[in-house]
């Protein structure tokens, strides 16, 4: 049997390889490994949500497509609140599809610093390009509206880089619905693209189903054991014996997963991240940001340590900033049509961590602490983009920080740069995730070889965002699917007769 199904009873299956996780990194293997001819079997914690069924409303996505109903947050001083998705295609169902490679100078400092084999721009440049091919990564459709036009147009008048951002898309009509799955399928998520290239090949997907343990014998994983939803609510045991399995359930649940079951070398100890603060900017005409993508262009004068760029817009995100100190800002929803929502994100230097809680279905704890030189980059890129924001043409600019009245002179936005952001008041977020198992054979520093295969296992293979060694500054996704990719063609590179002779021992040990 092939394609999506649901669990109605307990079942006993078995596959080649068993792929956990269905975002960006486990649909690039499962489409690399099927059209190899291998029986894959993929389970997704999350429903399968059909474009033509993708929630009108963000509370109704909140609740459908997000982990945690969108109430996500590594603990701290601030707390950092991030996304993940929750569902059939991960976080890319749900994030607007920028499409980054990362910066050549990144990947060649982290082969070196963490000693990862066959790695680098050059190593990694055909996998990139299978990535941007698979999403159709390609230059902003036009018209990109105002929200667009005034990001670009502040960051020219100051004399500062600007770049078009190339996005996963085909026929994008601009419904600025990224965040909701996406109801015409234009964006190009794994839901769209590498998913139904993987079951017309024969994969096999159950969702909602979720991985609850897994029982080792002789170095290896020899059963996974977890639970499915039936169409009526009902869970079932559902019983997995792969032959190898590819752990792909992102940077917070792959490494959760690891640590309950005593895997912890370098494991969910390094979690990176990109801190990011928010500034709605007002403008003295009409912008109608709700009715086109998100923000296209980013100002890169500075990067690759701090970016700033546009967010998504819509009466909902609107709302949910004012909410943030309502008493402070809730007389600016009148002027919603007038307001644009823009970020400085750093490529954070802290770290957090991963642990695992006790009881089924509980999500991780996970804690996250910025350093000094992440402050720094924040206070610097809020009056950045404070400025570009003012050379647009706005009228008020107001940084995410409770109970700041906002600024209405260009002049005031160096405030936080002699004594920084206050730490308290700052409300921070992130959509990018990494770090917490990176590969190398640096063993000090690494949890995995250079290919994502585990120490100390011998058919359990990682691959997605906690392959990436740290924050690389720019939207993730492209790494993670050429990081996959790569995974999935160095497994399928082992010797055919050494890959046979592993498979009958297996099934002689069963």
């Amino acid at each position: 049997m092939s394609g999506t199904y649901r669990i109605a009873q307990p079942v006993d299956l078995s596959c080649d390889v068993l792929v956990v996780g269905s975002g960006a990194g486990g649909a690039a293997v499962a489409a690399t490994l099927t059209r190899a001819g291998l029986d894959v079997l993929m389970v997704e914690e999350g429903p399968y949500v059909p474009a033509e069924r993708a929630p009108a409303q963000l509370t109704t996505a909140f609740r459908r497509l997000w982990r945690g109903g969108g109430l996500t947050a590594a603990l701290g001083a601030p707390p950092v609140a991030y996304a993940e998705g929750r569902c059939v295609g991960g976080t890319t169902e749900i994030n607007s599809a920028i499409f980054q490679q990362t910066p050549p100078e990144v990947l060649q400092a982290w082969a070196r610093q963490y000693g990862i084999a066959d790695f680098g721009p050059e190593a990694l440049r055909p996998y990139y390009a299978r990535a941007a091919q698979a999403v159709h990564a390609s230059p902003p459709s036009e018209p990109v509206g105002a929200a667009t036009e005034r990001l670009r147009a502040g960051g020219e008048a100051l004399g500062w880089r600007v770049t078009a951002l190339e996005r996963g898309h085909r026929n994008c009509v601009g419904t600025n619905m990224c965040a909701h799955g996406c109801p015409t399928g234009g964006k190009q998520s794994m839901s769209a693209t590498l998913i139904p290239a993987a079951l017309a090949k024969g994969l096999r997907l159950i969702a909602e189903c979720r991985v609850e343990r897994l029982v080792f014998r002789r170095r290896r994983v020899a059963t996974v054991l977890g639970s499915a939803r039936d169409g009526h609510g009902m869970r079932h045991p559902v019983r997995i014996r792969p032959r190898q399995v590819f752990l792909c359930a992102g940077a917070i649940h792959t490494p959760a997963l690891l640590r309950a079951h005593g895997w912890r070398r370098n494991i969910g100890t390094a979690l990176r991240l990109h801190p990011t603060i928010k500034a709605a900017a007002i403008f003295p005409d009409t912008i109608d940001a709700h009715a086109f993508a998100v923000p296209q262009v980013a100002i890169t004068e500075f990067m690759p340590d701090v970016r700033l760029g546009g967010s998504l817009f819509s009466p909902s995100t609107f709302g949910m900033f004012l909410a943030e100190d309502w008493g402070t800002r809730a007389a600016l929803m009148p002027a919603w049509r007038n307001a644009g929502l823009y970020y400085a994100m750093v490529r954070g230097q802290g770290r957090g961590s991963v642990r695992p809680l006790p009881g089924r279905g509980t999500e991780p704890l996970v804690r996250y602490r910025l350093a000094p030189v992440d402050w720094q980059g924040l206070a610097l890129g809020l009056e950045r983009v404070g400025q570009a924001l003012f050379a647009a043409g706005a009228t008020r600019v107001v940084p995410s920080i409770g109970g700041h009245p906002g600024w209405n002179d260009p002049a005031r936005c160096d405030e936080f740069s002699a004594g920084g952001l206050p730490v308290g008041r700052s409300n921070l977020m992130t959509i990018h995730l990494a770090g917490s198992a990176p590969p190398g054979e640096v063993e000090a520093l690494c949890a995995t070889d250079s290919f994502g295969r585990l120490r100390g296992l011998e058919n359990l293979i990682v691959a997605d965002a906690s392959q990436i060694p740290e924050a690389p500054g720019v939207n993730p996704q492209a790494t993670v699917m050429a990081l996959a990719f790569r995974a999935a063609e160095a497994y399928l590179a082992q010797p055919e007769r050494a890959r046979r002779q592993r498979a009958l021992a297996e099934i002689d040990r069963r």
